[in-house]
C-alpha cells in the first residue's frame, strides 16, 4: 500500500511542478510583452508602390494561332523581361502559367479568358500573384499572394496590361503594385 501512496504523491508533486513551471513561463512571457509595448509600438506594415515595365512579352500554348486566344481548357505560358521605369535597366523576369477559361457564360463584365499565376523574379526577391485575365484586352487586376526576399510576406493588389506579340500586341507590359510588406 505504501508504494501506491508514494507513487501517487510523486505524480502529484510532478504535476504541481509542471503547473508552476507553466505559470512562471506565462508570467515571464507576459512581462516580456509588457516591456516591449512599454518601449514603443510595434512596427507598422510598410505600404509601398512599385511600377514595372515589360518587354519581349510572349504567350505560348500548344494550339495557339496568332491573334486568337487559346481554346477552353488549354494550358498557357507567358513570359517576358521586367524593366525599371525608364525602361533601360532589367530588374528581373516574369513567368506565368494559366488555364484558358474562355468565359463559358458569354461576354459579360465578369467574363474571364485565362486564370493566371504570376511569378515576378526580381533582383531583390520574388513576388507571387494570381487572378484572371478579362475576355477583352485591357487592364486587369490581380492579387499579390506572397513573396520572398525583400517581398517576404507581401500582400496587396496590382494592375497589369499585357500585350503579348502572339495576340497582336507589341510585346510590352505594365504592372502597378500596391504592396503591404
Amino acid at each position: 500500500m505504501m508504494n501506491v501512496a508514494g507513487a501517487n504523491r510523486r505524480n502529484l508533486l510532478k504535476r504541481a511542478a509542471l503547473l508552476l513551471g507553466a505559470i512562471g513561463a506565462a508570467t515571464a512571457f507576459k512581462g516580456t510583452s509588457a516591456e516591449a509595448s512599454a518601449v514603443g509600438p510595434t512596427k507598422a506594415p510598410l505600404k509601398t508602390g512599385l511600377r514595372l515595365y515589360g518587354r519581349h512579352w510572349h504567350i505560348s500554348s500548344p494550339n495557339l494561332r496568332n491573334g486568337a486566344l487559346p481554346a477552353r481548357g488549354e494550358q498557357v505560358a507567358m513570359y517576358g523581361e521586367l524593366l525599371d521605369e525608364r525602361r533601360a535597366t532589367k530588374l528581373g523576369e516574369f513567368y506565368s502559367s494559366g488555364l484558358s477559361l474562355q468565359a463559358p457564360f458569354g461576354p459579360t463584365p465578369f467574363a474571364a479568358s485565362i486564370m493566371e499565376v504570376h511569378t515576378f523574379n526580381l533582383v531583390d526577391g520574388t513576388i507571387l500573384g494570381m487572378g484572371s485575365r478579362a475576355a477583352k484586352a485591357g487592364e486587369d487586376t490581380y492579387t499579390v499572394v506572397g513573396g520572398s526576399g525583400r517581398y517576404a510576406g507581401a500582400r496587396g493588389v496590382y494592375t497589369a496590361t499585357q500585350r503579348p506579340q502572339e495576340l497582336g500586341g507589341d510585346g510590352t507590359a505594365e504592372f502597378t503594385f500596391q504592396l503591404t510588406l
